[in-house]
């Protein structure tokens, strides 16, 4: 990356699907001074490439750029700045992140429908069981599917920040193990299906194990999974799951909008309403 220019890495970003920055000089109020804008790039490792022809503003807009990639859902903009001169630039800074990743522990029949509505929401969907004759293209279209063992996640699972979690194995030790590694990842939120005395029993025997969770792992875990949506069916569970998904990736609590002064509306965007 580092022999490519900021808008070339910022396209192999879009190539490999990790997050980036990507800020560029706009030709307002002044004359640019090359044929080409002025540009910083930003990657999710927070490497940077380019110029923006004043180094107070360069990092500036790193900082900014590094704030956006640490939160859930950020929004490119344009912003101000002020030359030493007196005079302006405006830089519009540029975010992208790839595909939120809905990853599925456990390939049963109730599985089929979260991952079909995960798949049409536009999430990277993965399927996660070891057993092969569940965890198939058949019952999974558009996923990608991990035949593992749980002692062989540490190597060949990978957990972002961006990975939404949903744990629905039925076998309860196989869900102790998954617990194991999935809330000590950066996910920032970690469904599991089962009733609220089934949690406690699987906490309780991980604990007798030794293994203990800090708080801000156990308030990342939503269990019960879903929303109240009186569900019963397998997909009426799926909507009621993605429902609350979507909710957190989007900074949510759920409920009805009935009586709302907004509809359909990000926590940013109510905020300068």
């Amino acid at each position: 990356m580092l022999n490519r220019s900021p808008f070339e890495a910022w396209l192999k970003s879009f190539e490999d699907e990790q997050e980036s920055v990507l800020a560029t000089v706009l030709p307002v109020g002044y004359t640019p001074s090359r044929d080409e804008p002025s540009r910083l790039f930003i990657s999710g490792e927070h490497s940077v490439i380019g110029d923006l022809g004043d180094e107070d503003i360069n990092q500036r807009v790193i900082e900014i750029a590094r704030r956006k990639l640490n939160e859930s859902n950020p929004k490119s903009e344009t912003r101000v700045f002020t030359l030493p001169n007196g005079g302006n630039i405006h830089v519009f800074i540029d975010v992208y992140i790839p595909p939120a990743e809905l990853m599925i522990f456990g390939a049963g029949h109730d599985a089929i429908p979260v991952a079909k509505y995960a798949v049409s929401l536009g999430f990277k969907t993965t399927v996660v069981d070891q057993r092969e004759f569940y965890n198939t293209e058949e019952r999974f279209p558009g996923t990608n599917r991990l035949i593992v063992k749980t002692n062989e996640f540490p190597e060949k699972v990978t957990i972002g920040r961006r990975t939404y979690i949903v744990v629905m194995n039925h076998h309860i030790e196989r869900d102790q193990e998954t617990l194991k590694f999935v809330l000590r990842s950066n996910s920032p939120y970690i469904g599991v299906l089962g009733p609220r005395s089934r949690r406690i029993k699987m906490l309780n025997a991980l604990e007798e194990d030794g293994v203990v969770f800090e708080k801000h792992e156990l308030d990342r875990m939503f269990s019960p999974i879903g929303l109240d949506i009186g569900a019963v069916s397998p997909e009426e569970i799926a909507l009621s799951i993605l429902g609350e998904v979507v909710a957190r990736k989007n900074g949510h609590e759920g409920g009805f909008l009935k009586d709302s002064d907004y509809i359909h509306k990000s926590v940013a965007e109510k905020a300068t309403v």
